[in-house]
């Protein structure tokens, strides 16, 4: 099983608040209405990716993966 680094944000949309989610490793991104919805949604997002692009499901090393972190920006 090979891991990625997922990143979600919560953003808003008109005066709805949406949920972002972007996988780091191999560029996919999704959405959902809670950060529920948008973990299972970027899940399927990235599932669907290596059936299309199959050479992306080599192993990842724990090494590999970025550790946690949140980061806040304003300008």
């Amino acid at each position: 099983m090979r891991g990625f680094d997922i990143v979600i944000n919560e953003e808003k949309l008109g005066n709805k608040k949406i949920f972002i989610a972007r996988c780091l490793n191999i560029n996919v991104s999704s959405q959902g209405r809670s950060y529920e919805e948008a973990m299972k949604n970027i899940e399927e997002a990235i599932e669907l990716n290596l059936e299309t692009y199959p050479e992306l499901k080599k192993q990842t090393s724990e090494e590999e993966l970025m550790p946690p972190m949140a980061t806040r920006i304003f300008l």
